[in-house]
Order: C-alpha cells, then sequence, then structure tokens
C-alpha cells in the first residue's frame, strides 16, 4: 500500500468526527444565535415610500428597537402616508416627509389645513385646537426635540404689560397672541424668564419656517416639523465602544447586544477550518493575507480596514479634515506614500450603503479635472465604509471665504472668477451626463496649491434620465442652499443645481455664510439677503470690501455682472433660472470683458506687449504639455470645455486679445 503522508498526523489531529460535529455544532449555534437576535431586532426594514430605515427609528412592530416607531410601513397602497405616533391624543399622529440620518421630518396635517385656510377664522383655529408641538418621546435609548421651534402665548386680555421686544397679535377673536420678537431673541437664552403676566396664559410651541414678517405669526408658524433624536449615553457607548446595537428587554431597560457569542463562535471555527487544512496539507497562510487587498471593485481598488487604519493613525481625531453629515473625513498617507482624503461613513447613517455605492458608482464613470479623484474603497461587506479620495491641500472654498483660513484679500477678485467658471465647467459636465449633484455649496468645493477647483461629495447626487422633466424625491440638501421648489413640490431637476450655485456666486462676492443666524431675521438667508439688495440696485452692501469694489472699475464691472447672473440662478420659478450650460457661458464673457478691459488699460505697443507677443508665438509652436494634454482628454467625454486654469493660458488669452486689436 502506498503510504500517505497525511496519515502520520498525530492522534489528537486524527478526529476527523470530532471535528466535523464540533463545527456542525458550531454552525447550529451560529444559525440559532442569529436567528434570535434578527428576530428581537431587525438591522433595517423598509417602509413604504421612504424606503430603507436604520436605528434609531424603528418599525412599529419592534417598538423595543428604535426611539421613535414609525407606523404604516408595510400598508400596499401605495399612496398610503407613514406616520408616527407621539401621543394618544387626537392630534398625536404625524405623518412622515422625509428622514435623514438622525432627523425625521414630520407634518401635522391638521395644522397644515389651518394655515393654508383663506378664512381668519379657520386660521386662528391653528391657536384654539391645541395644535401646539406634542411632547418628544424618550426611553433608555434616547430622546428627541423639535429643532426648530417658537414659544406663544394666548391670552384673555389685551392689556398686558409686557418688557420691550414682544408682539401682541390680536387679529384672532377671544383671546390675543404675545410672542418674543426675532431680533431680539429673548427666548433663546438659558437664562430667560418669561414676563408674570404671561402666566395667566395658555402656552403653546410651533414649528418653524423662514420669518417674513415677525408681526404676522401667521408668516412664520409651519406645519413641517424637524425632529432631532439624540442616543443616550449608553445607547452611544454601546454602539461606538462595544460595537454593539441598542434595543429594550422585555421590561423597557436597555439592553446593549454584542453579538459576542457569534463573534466567539466564527473565530473559533475559522481557526478550526485553518487548523485542520494546514495540518492535511502543509499550507501556511500569512498572518497579513487579506484578501480584499487585492481586489477591485467597479474599476478601482478596494483597500483593507486595517491599511486605512493605519493610514490615519487609527483615526486620530487631530487628523480630521471635515465632519459632515454623513461622514468624518481624515487625512491619511497610505503605505506607497500617496496622501489621501479618507471618508468615513457614520456607521448609524441609515443611508450609508446608498451613499457609498452613489459615489462608487458616479466617480468611477466620470473623469474631469475639476471633479476629485476616487482612489479606491473598502469592500462594500465590510464592517465600516471607507471612501479614499486624493488630497487637496488648499481645503474648501468655504473656509478661506468665512471661515478658519479667511484672511482679506487672500482670494482677490481673479481666483474667485477662477473658482466659479471651473466649478460651473464641473457642474455642467456632470449635467451632461445626467447627474445632478444635489449639494452643491462652498463646503464641497475644494482647492488645490494652485487654487484649482474640484467638487467633491456625491453621496447625495442623482442620476437624472435625459427623457423626463424631474425626479420626484424627498428633498435632500443644505439650509440656505436648497432649491426652494424642490423643497416645496418633491421635483428635483438640474435647475435645483443651478439655485444652489447662484447662493456660491453670491458668496464669492460677499465672502458671507449661506446661513448666519447672527444677522437681521430678514437676512439670515444670504438668498434672500442678496434678492434684496440686488433688486434694490445695491450691490455695493453685498461686495467684501477686501475685493476693491469701489476702487478698481474691472473689479466693479465684473462683480455688478456675476450678482446679475447670480440673481437669475436665485429666481424662486425655476423656469426663470438659466441652464449650467448658459451660466458657463455668462461666466466667461464675463471673465473675457474684464480682461479685455485690463488690456486695453495698458499700452498695447509697449515693449511688454512685444515680450508677451513672444510668448504666444512660442506657446503656438510648442505641444501641448502633459498636464494640458490630460485636461483635453478628460474634456473629450463632456460637451463642455473647461476654462484656462494656468498663468500661461491667462497670457495666452491677454495676447490673443491684444492681437486681435492690432490687427
Amino acid at each position: 500500500m502506498q503510504h500517505n503522508p497525511c496519515s502520520t498526523l498525530p492522534s489528537f489531529q486524527m478526529a476527523p468526527l470530532f471535528l466535523l460535529k464540533t463545527l456542525i455544532l458550531c454552525e447550529l449555534m451560529f444559525v440559532v444565535h442569529v436567528k434570535a437576535e434578527s428576530e428581537k431586532c431587525p438591522t433595517s426594514f423598509e417602509c413604504g415610500k421612504l424606503g430603507t430605515i436604520m436605528f434609531p427609528f424603528t418599525d412599529s412592530k419592534w417598538p423595543h428597537c428604535g426611539v421613535l416607531a414609525i407606523h404604516g410601513c408595510h400598508d400596499n397602497n401605495r399612496n398610503a402616508q407613514q406616520v408616527i405616533v407621539l401621543n394618544d391624543k387626537p392630534n398625536g399622529r404625524f405623518s412622515v416627509l422625509n428622514i435623514d440620518f438622525h432627523t425625521i421630518t414630520i407634518t401635522d396635517l391638521t395644522l397644515l389645513k389651518s394655515l393654508k385656510s383663506q378664512s381668519q377664522t379657520q386660521r386662528c383655529k391653528a391657536f384654539s385646537n391645541n395644535l401646539s408641538l406634542p411632547l418628544m418621546p424618550s426611553s433608555p435609548l434616547g430622546y428627541s426635540y423639535a429643532k426648530f421651534n417658537k414659544t406663544l402665548f394666548t391670552c384673555p386680555s389685551n392689556n398686558l404689560t409686557l418688557p420691550p421686544g414682544f408682539y401682541n397679535y390680536n387679529n384672532c377673536s377671544n383671546y390675543h397672541i404675545y410672542y418674543d420678537g426675532f431680533q431680539q431673541r429673548l427666548g433663546d437664552s438659558p437664562d430667560f424668564r418669561w414676563p408674570g403676566p404671561l402666566a395667566a396664559c395658555s402656552k403653546i410651541n410651533f414649528a418653524l419656517k423662514d420669518v417674513t414678517n415677525d408681526r404676522d405669526p401667521f408668516s412664520f408658524l409651519s406645519d413641517q416639523i424637524e425632529v432631532e433624536v439624540e442616543l443616550s449615553s449608553d445607547c452611544r457607548h454601546c454602539i461606538h465602544h462595544r460595537r454593539g446595537h441598542c434595543q429594550l428587554d422585555s421590561q423597557r431597560n436597555f439592553l446593549c447586544v454584542t453579538g459576542i457569542g457569534v463573534s466567539v463562535i466564527i473565530i473559533i471555527g475559522v481557526l478550526l477550518i485553518i487548523w485542520s487544512r494546514k495540518a492535511r496539507c502543509g499550507v501556511g497562510l500569512s498572518p497579513n493575507t487579506e484578501p480584499e487587498s487585492c481586489s477591485v471593485f467597479f474599476g478601482i481598488p478596494v483597500f483593507s480596514y486595517k491599511d486605512l487604519e493605519l493610514a490615519t493613525k487609527y483615526f486620530d481625531r487631530s487628523r480630521v479634515l471635515g465632519d459632515g453629515g454623513f461622514g468624518t473625513v481624515y487625512y491619511g498617507k497610505l503605505k506607497d506614500g500617496r496622501e489621501v482624503a479618507i471618508k468615513r461613513l457614520y456607521e448609524h447613517n441609515y443611508r450609508r450603503v446608498e451613499q457609498f455605492m452613489n459615489e462608487v458608482k458616479i466617480l468611477t464613470r466620470l473623469r474631469h479635472a475639476n471633479l476629485v479623484s476616487l482612489y479606491g474603497c473598502t469592500s462594500r461587506h465590510s464592517h465600516e465604509l471607507l471612501l479614499v479620495y486624493e488630497f487637496i491641500s488648499n481645503g474648501t472654498v468655504a473656509s478661506h471665504l468665512h471661515g478658519g483660513s479667511a484672511r482679506p484679500a487672500f482670494l482677490p477678485w481673479h481666483i474667485r472668477m477662477k473658482v466659479a467658471i471651473e466649478t460651473a465647467t464641473a457642474l455642467a459636465y456632470l449635467h451632461a451626463s445626467d447627474i445632478i449633484h444635489r449639494d452643491v455649496k462652498t463646503n464641497n468645493i475644494l482647492l488645490d496649491n494652485s487654487f484649482c477647483v474640484k467638487v467633491a461629495d456625491f453621496g447625495m447626487s442623482r442620476l437624472f434620465p435625459n427623457d423626463v422633466t424631474h425626479v420626484s424625491t424627498a428633498p435632500q440638501g443644505t439650509p440656505g442652499y436648497l432649491d426652494p421648489e424642490y423643497h416645496q413640490f418633491y421635483q428635483l431637476t438640474s435647475k435645483s443645481d443651478v439655485y444652489s450655485f447662484g447662493v456660491v456666486l453670491i458668496e464669492l462676492i460677499s465672502s458671507m455664510p449661506a446661513i448666519d443666524m447672527r444677522r437681521h431675521k430678514d437676512e439670515i438667508s444670504l438668498a434672500n439677503l442678496a434678492t434684496n439688495k440686488i433688486s434694490k440696485g445695491a450691490i455695493a452692501e453685498l461686495v467684501d470690501p477686501s475685493l476693491g469694489f469701489e476702487s478698481d472699475s474691472d473689479v466693479r464691472r465684473g462683480v455688478n455682472l456675476v450678482a446679475e447672473l447670480a440673481f437669475q440662478c436665485l429666481q424662486r420659478d425655476r423656469d426663470l433660472r438659466p441652464s449650467m450650460d448658459a451660466v458657463l457661458e455668462a461666466l466667461r464673457k464675463t471673465e473675457s470683458k474684464t480682461e479685455e478691459a485690463e488690456v486695453s488699460h495698458g499700452d498695447a505697443h509697449s515693449a511688454a506687449g512685444h515680450e508677451e507677443m513672444k510668448v504666444l508665438n512660442q506657446m503656438n509652436a510648442t505641444p501641448s504639455s502633459s498636464p494640458t494634454a490630460v485636461t483635453d482628454k478628460w474634456d473629450s467625454e463632456s460637451t463642455t470645455t473647461p476654462p484656462s486654469v494656468t498663468a500661461q493660458s491667462r497670457i495666452q488669452s491677454k495676447n490673443a486679445i491684444l492681437f486681435y486689436r492690432s490687427s
């Protein structure tokens, strides 16, 4: 009989039956354990038109699995409303409009009916029918609160003596309404105590919308309530330190389910398999072997979590480049020496897989000089979803305009024009590729060392079929940049990006943030402030003084033209806004007019002019350098052409104008 080398294993390794039983037992225990846990709390659930929902929200079938339970998720009627029940009163049911991470937007349909009524008597029922904001539920898992609300008092008397800053609305019969004004914002102070005379009045709370007239409460009260969910300290510790998930036990006490039993069983099973294979066949596995590190996904490298953890020094907070609504971005350095920006999506962002896939799918199909490059990602099956981008060293446009890096005159007008044109070029390219960015803002516009633009963050972007006029979807975006028509009618179009870009243009002119609660109530929104100033011909009041608007006629001409363009972009009616291609064309014409004016101020026949003509001739005789060639290649995929971005190309543009003027 031929000798089998595997038969020489020690006796304790000659136990195939024992090994088989052990593995079967582990498998059964694993299945039973997973099944038991899945019956307790699912990791996610489908909820009608709201899509996939995750913790801290839960289906009403599993009220112990989240802070707020949603009803009606399994109604077969396509038009069914999903609701949350905040109390057992008839007005305690609220329709759910949208869920975004830990924020849920709900609406009070009864209040909406009152506020929209043409009858003053019916409108006043909003105050008399106890339609005040409900008490928000809390549990050992966390609590919830309305983000933007206003306290009012209904009083039987019109003769109350109150301190300055209070308003009295007396157009409702049977009672008078008192509240503090928005300019003083007395009620916002934690030490504020409501005046004594209000003790005899009924206190009510309502959700707020943009203030249009603080003397008329119907102009700022809203039926839409933004409810923010905050996790308890026990739940946060469970999630972030124990890698578990939170739920309530049968006595409604806090429970952190860590799945340690499953982990131990899996580890034992894996070790047994590896041990048995090594023992039988003598095949050794390197402890550093990570299958995902040598694979690709959508044509880009898949990094191991361990490698990215090392690149960021274990996600050291000192390496944080920025925090967003969906994740934190860290500076990192890969083993090959490349500097990268690594986005770590929040673990309990219920849309994190969708946003992860969105960015990968979009950035792997697009190539453009003004879009950030995606270097790779972790596996979508990884316990943490990480995206690896090129590192853009000069930070965001927002930081240079009104953030931590802002310095007077650091961004002169010609640089701001360059930023505007390159951003418009990127957006026009996206729209030509049937993609809507949906989160255009100065925090998502990055600058490299040459102040060239890289548009980033495609987590909320949408593919937009070219055979439809709009896509119906719950509004997503950043306050201050969100298209008002999209917000009101839930219809997303490319003109939504145009509106957001209009706000960016105003930021470039003014160096002001899109939202600033320190400004006057009518000017909190930069879009409102700008449209008011521009319509009154008061552009000078809007301009950053460091730009030299008053002293430099070329700057003044350019700013005026860009302000007029921004005004068109910010029209509330989307049909009145230009397309992104038209915006780009207008910006290029503005730049060329400014450059032509600059040239006309000099002597076209000066020695410097002759010297520049030599440079032009040399350029025309020399083939494009590598960076230009790359740019040309990327542009061949687009219907739009990026602007010149190098110092040489600016000389070329000026000299071309000089040449034509002199010929």
